[in-house]
C-alpha cells in the first residue's frame, strides 16, 4: 500500500477515540489517559454510545455522525464485531486513517473471529482508509507529545525508533527501557497488519529526521520482497537492528513453512537481513547494548581488540567469549610491549590482555590505556574493572573517559558489580561511553559491532568484474520448456542439461532416453565406463529425499562397461524402485561417462524458493553419503563475485577444499563464476521453482556437474532487483562520438572516481553545492552500488572512460524523483547532458513516476537552460538561495498524491 496518508498517524492534529471511557481497566480509558498525560497538543474527541457528557474532562459524543469535521486519526477500542461498521461510518465522515487496537479480529483459532477478519478486509478495500492493526499496541512519538497507546509506562524522548510485530513484547521492552533511561523517537507495533505493513512504516520512519536508529522486532518475515527493499533503503541512512524470533520450524507458533531443500528457514532469514544491511541480534535485551555500542563507535574501528583487566578471572571470561564468537585478539606491537615494560612492574606481563593489580589507580589506567590505543595493531579497547579495597571505581572511570575522549578508537567498559560501581556507570552514560555489566555482554556487543562492520563493508566492496560465457541458446531452451511444461511439472534431464550448457557449466557427457532399448542404442556414443541413472517420477523433482538425504534410495549404478552391464543394472534398479516407490513409474534412463572426484570432493548447489522471499541460491557439500542439508548455505540473487565468494566461504565444503587444494584462489575463481552464472540463470528463468545440481571436483580449479533435478513453477521475481540490461543503449554525439549509455554498476567505482577527479572545482561545486575534491570509498560505493528499485543512475561511457552521469532518487510510492546530472567539462556542446536527462525522464515516465524535480544554484545557467529546454517549470526559493525545477511526467491517480508533489 505504500506510505500513502501515513502522516495522519505520525502527525495528527485531531484524534477521535471510539470507545473512550472512564471505566477502570477499559482500553478506551487507557488511551484517553495516555493522550492527556502526554499533553497531546491537538484536539481529542472521545466517542461512546453510552451518551456520556464528558470523558476525562473533555466533551464527548455518542455517535460518529456527530463529528462536525473530519479528524485526522480515529483510534478504535470497541469489540471486534463492531469494527467494520465503525470504519464505514468514519469513512463517510471523511476520516482517512484509523488505529485499530481491538483484539480478536486477528485470531483464527475459533470460527467466530474469522468473519470479522474477512469483513474488515472487504471494508478496507472499499473505503481505502489506512488501518494500523488490528491487535496493535498503538503509537508513541514523544517529540510530538503523542502517546496514542495503552502502554503502562511513559516513554522517554530519544532518537531510537522501535517497530515491532508483538504488542505484548513491546510493552515489556518499554518497561525495561524506562527503568534504564532509554529514550525513543517512535514506538509502535503492527499487530495483524491488515492494511499498513512493516515495509510501509519503515519507508515513512526512515524519512523522519529525528530517527538515528531503527530497532525492529520480527515474529515472521511477511511481505518479503517489499520488506527487503524497505530495509535496504533504511540501512543506507540509519543504523538498523533486528531481533527475529520463531527460529525453529518445530515451534507450534511458526506459521511460515521451511522451504524445500533447507533444514531451517532461519538460515535464509539471516541472509535476508544481512543482504539488507541489517544487524541481527539474538535477544531483545541485546538490542539496546548494541545501540549504545554502535552509536559510540569511533571513526577508526576494526576487529582487533585489546583488553585491560584488574583481575585474571574476568579477563578469562572475556577471552572465552571472544574466542567462542571467533573474535580477534590484537597482537601488540613490539614498540607497545617495550613501552609497557617501562611503565609496569616486572611481574606484570606485557601480553594482551594486560592484567593489572586489583588495586588499580587512575594514573596507571591512563598510561596503559593511552599506550594500547596508540598501537596501530589495536582497533578497539575493552577495560574490565573489579571493585576492591584501595581502588576507586569512579576515579578510574573518570580517568578512562578522558582517555577515550582523546582517541579516535572505540573504547568499551565493563565495571563489574552493582552497588560500588553505580556512580561509575552513570559517569560512562553521561559521556556516551558504552558500559556493560559483565565482560561477556561487552564482548557480545563488540562482536555485533564487528559483524555489522563486516556486513556494511561487504555491501560496499567494489565487486570484481566477471565475464560469464552465457549463450543466447538459453532463450530457445526457455521457450521449449515453457511450451511443454506447466507449474508443478518436473523438468526432464535433457532440458536441464541444455539449460546448463547455455550458461557455460561443464557437464558430464550423457544421453537421456525414455526407454531402455533406446538408451542401449546410443550408449556407445558416450565414453565408458558408465554411470546409469534410472529416473522415476518422484525423484525427478528436486529436494525429493526428505529430511534425511542419507536414507534415500540411490537409483544410480556406477562403473558399467558393457551394454549387458547396463541392461542388468537397469532391471535391478527397476525392481528396487517398484518396491520402494510403487506409485512412482519409471520415466526414463540416463547414461553418462563415469568421472572420479579429486580428493572425493563433491558439492551441491542450485535454486530454491521461499513463499515470502522468493528465489534464493544455495551452496554446500554434496555426495551420496553426505547429509547435504547440514552444509547448505544460502544467498539471494543477484550475485556478484564478492557475494559469491562470501557464500562459498561460509560453507564447510570450502574449509575442506582450502585444506586440500594447492591453489585455492584458482578454485575460488571457478566457483565464483559458477555461482554468478547460477544467479543469472535464476533471474532469466523466474519460473524455476527448484533446481538441484550435484558437481564433482575433477582437478584443481575444474568442476563438472553430474546430477540434475528441476521443477517448474509460477514465475516469481527476485526480492532484489537485478541489473536492468534492457536499459542499455547508445548515443552518437554531435561530434560523432559514440557513447554507451547504461545503468551504473558496482564495478564502475574506479571509473566514477576518475571522472570526479577530472572535473573542474566549479563543476563539482555546481553539482554538490560545495567545494570538494576527495571522495572516499564508502561514498563512491554508495553512488555505484545502488538499489535499482529506489534509485537509478545512467552513465555515459566511451572507450572505457566515464564522461557523464545522471541520477534520480525515487520515493517509495513512485510519486516524485529528485535528479542530479553532471557531464565532463570537455564534453560540452555534444548534447550529452540533454541525452542523459531525456533518458532518465523516459525511464521515469515509463515506470509511472508522477514528477521529476531538482535544485539548481541560480548562477548554474547551463543547467537552467537545459531544464527550460526539457520543459521544466521553475521557481526561486529565496530562503534557500536556489532555483527549484520540476516537471510532471504522469497524471495523478489519487487525490492524496497531490500533497506529495511540488506545486509547479
Amino acid at each position: 500500500m505504500g506510505t500513502r496518508s501515513l502522516e495522519l498517524f505520525f502527525q495528527p492534529k485531531s484524534i477521535a477515540v471510539i470507545g473512550a471511557s472512564e471505566r477502570p481497566g477499559s482500553l478506551g480509558g487507557a488511551i484517553m489517559r495516555n493522550l492527556q498525560a502526554g499533553e497531546f497538543p491537538g484536539q481529542i474527541i472521545p466517542i461512546n454510545t453510552r451518551g456520556y457528557e464528558n470523558i476525562y474532562g473533555l466533551p464527548a459524543l455518542s455517535r460518529i455522525s456527530q463529528l462536525e469535521h473530519p479528524v485526522d486519526l480515529a483510534i478504535i477500542c470497541t469489540p471486534a464485531e463492531t469494527v467494520p461498521k465503525i470504519i464505514k461510518q468514519l469513512h463517510a465522515k471523511g476520516v482517512g486513517a484509523a488505529m485499530l487496537l481491538t483484539g480478536g479480529i486477528a485470531r483464527t483459532r475459533s470460527w467466530q473471529f474469522r468473519p470479522s477478519s474477512e469483513r474488515l478486509n472487504q471494508v478496507v478495500q472499499q473505503t481505502r482508509m489506512r488501518i494500523l492493526g488490528p491487535d496493535c499496541l498503538g503509537m508513541v512519538i514523544p517529540g510530538r507529545r503523542l502517546n496514542a497507546s495503552f502502554l503502562h509506562v511513559p516513554v522517554r524522548s530519544g532518537h531510537v525508533a522501535y517497530v515491532g510485530q508483538s504488542g505484548t513484547l513491546a510493552s515489556g521492552v518499554m518497561d525495561w527501557a524506562y527503568s534504564r533511561n532509554i529514550g525513543f523517537s517512535h514506538v509502535l507495533t503492527l499487530g495483524k497488519s491488515q492494511d499498513v505493513t512493516l515495509p510501509d512504516l519503515l519507508d515513512f520512519i526512515t524519512q523522519e529526521p529525528q530517527v538515528r536508529t531503527l530497532l525492529i522486532q520480527l515474529d515472521e518475515i511477511g511481505s518479503g520482497k517489499a520488506l527487503i527493499r524497505a530495509l535496504r533503503a533504511a540501512s543506507r541512512h540509519k543504523l538498523v537492528l533486528a531481533v527475529k524470533s520463531n527460529r525453529f520450524a518445530e515451534s507450534p507458533l511458526s506459521r511460515i513453512p521451511t522451504p524445500k531443500g533447507l533444514r531451517s528457514r532461519d538460515t535464509l532469514v539471516d541472509e535476508v537481513l544481512a543482504r539488507a544491511g541489517v544487524l541481527r541480534v539474538s535477544a531483545t535485551d541485546e538490542l539496546f547494548d548494541c545501540v549504545d555500542a554502535l552509536n559510540s563507535r569511533r571513526e577508526h574501528f576494526g576487529p582487533r581488540l585489546a583488553i585491560i583487566s584488574n583481575g585474571r578471572g574476568p579477563a578469562i571470561l572475556a577471552l572465552d567469549r571472544l574466542l567462542h564468537d571467533r573474535g580477534q585478539l590484537a597482537v601488540l606491537s613490539e614498540e607497545t610491549r617495550t613501552q609497557l615494560r617501562s611503565l609496569l612492574p616486572e611481574y606484570v606481563k606485557t601480553d594482551n590482555p594486560v592484567l593489572l593489580n586489583p588495586e588499580l589507580k587512575p594514573q596507571q589506567l591512563t598510561v596503559v590505556a593511552n599506550t594500547l590505543l596508540r598501537d596501530k595493531q589495536v582497533d578497539a579497547l575493552l577495560v574490565i574493572y573489579i571493585p576492591s579495597l584501595g581502588s576507586d571505581p569512579l576515579e578510574n572511570a573518570e580517568a578512562l573517559v578522558k582517555v577515550a575522549a582523546a582517541s579516535n578508537k572505540t573504547v568499551l567498559t565493563s565495571w563489574v558489580g552493582e552497588y560500588s560501581v553505580e556512580a561509575a556507570r552513570e559517569c560512562f552514560d553521561n559521556n556516551k561511553l558504552p558500559a556493560f555489566e559483565t565482560p561477556d555482554n561487552a564482548i557480545k556487543s563488540y562482536m555485533y559491532m564487528v559483524q555489522h562492520q563486516r556486513t556494511q563493508d561487504l555491501l560496499r566492496e567494489t565487486p570484481e568484474s566477471l565475464e560469464i560465457p552465457i549463450s543466447s541458446a538459453y532463450q530457445e531452451v526457455d521457450k521449449a520448456i515453457l511450451a511443454t511444461h506447466r507449474p508443478g511439472d518436473y523438468l526432464l534431464p535433457n532440458h536441464l542439461w541444455d539449460l546448463l550448457h547455455a550458461y557455460g557449466f561443464s557437464c558430464a557427457d550423457n544421453r537421456y532416453r525414455t526407454s531402455l532399448s533406446e538408451l542401449l542404442n546410443v550408449a556407445e556414443e558416450v565414453k565408458a565406463p558408465w554411470v546409469l541413472r534410472v529416473h522415476h517420477r518422484d525423484y525427478l523433482y528436486p529436494f525429493a529425499y526428505g529430511d534425511n538425504p542419507r536414507e534415500r534410495l540411490r537409483s544410480v549404478v556406477r562403473n558399467l562397461k558393457t551394454t549387458e552391464d547396463l541392461t542388468r543394472a537397469a532391471e535391478e534398479l527397476e525392481v528396487a524402485i517398484a518396491e520402494a516407490f510403487p506409485r512412482s513409474p519409471v520415466l526414463g534412463y540416463t547414461v553418462q561417462t563415469m568421472h572420479r572426484a579429486l580428493d572425493n570432493l563433491q558439492f551441491s548447489f542450485g535454486i530454491g524458493r521461499d513463499e515470502e522471499v522468493g528465489p534464493y541460491l544455495f551452496f554446500g557439500g554434496g555426495g551420496s553419503t553426505a547429509d547435504i542439508l547440514v552444509d547448505r548455505q544460502v544467498a539471494l540473487p543477484p550475485l556478484n563475485a564478492t557475494l559469491a565468494e562470501k557464500l562459498i566461504k561460509s560453507s564447510h565444503f570450502y574449509q575442506v577444499l582450502s585444506e586440500r587444494s594447492d591453489n585455492i584462489e584458482r578454485e575460488l575463481v571457478t566457483l565464483e563464476r559458477w555461482l554468478v552464472a547460477l544467479s543469472h540463470l535464476a533471474l532469466n528463468h523466474p519460473w524455476i521453482a527448484g533446481l538441484e545440481l550435484n558437481a564433482i571436483r575433477r582437478k584443481v580449479g575444474h568442476y563438472m556437474v553430474i546430477g540434475v533435478a528441476g521443477e517448474v513453477g509460477q514465475p516469481v521475481k527476485s526480492a532484489i532487483m537485478p541489473y536492468p540490461n534492457e536499459l542499455e543503449t547508445h548515443y552518437e554525439s554531435r561530434n560523432s562520438h559514440l557513447y554507451d549509455i547504461r545503468p551504473i554498476r558496482g564495478e564502475d567505482e574506479p571509473l566514477l572516481e576518475d571522472f570526479y577527479h577530472r572535473l573542474s572545482p566549479e563543476s563539482l561545486r555546481l553539482r554538490f553545492f560545495s567545494a570538494r575534491r576527495q571522495f572516499d570509498h564508502r561514498e563512491l560505493a554508495r553512488f555505484t552500488q545502488i538499489d535499482y528499485d529506489r534509485e537509478m543512475a545512467f552513465v555515459a561511457l566511451r572507450e572505457g572512460v566515464l564522461y557523464g552521469v545522471v541520477r534520480v532518487w525515487i520515493d517509495a510510492d513512485d510519486v516524485g524523483a529528485e535528479f542530479s546530472v553532471i557531464v565532463d567539462d570537455n564534453c560540452r556542446g555534444e548534447g550529452l547532458g540533454l541525452r542523459l536527462m531525456q533518458g532518465i525522464i523516459d525511464y521515469l515516465t515509463k515506470r509511472g513516476v508522477l514528477q521529476i524535480f531538482g535544485t539548481v544554484l541560480p548562477h548554474n545557467t547551463g543547467m537552467l537552460k537545459l531544464s527550460e529546454r526539457l520543459g521544466f517549470h521553475m521557481r526561486h526559493n529565496m530562503d534557500e538561495g536556489v532555483v527549484e525545477v520540476g516537471k510532471n511526467l504522469n497524471p495523478m491517480k489519487y487525490a492524496w498524491q497531490k500533497k506529495r508533489m511540488y506545486p509547479f
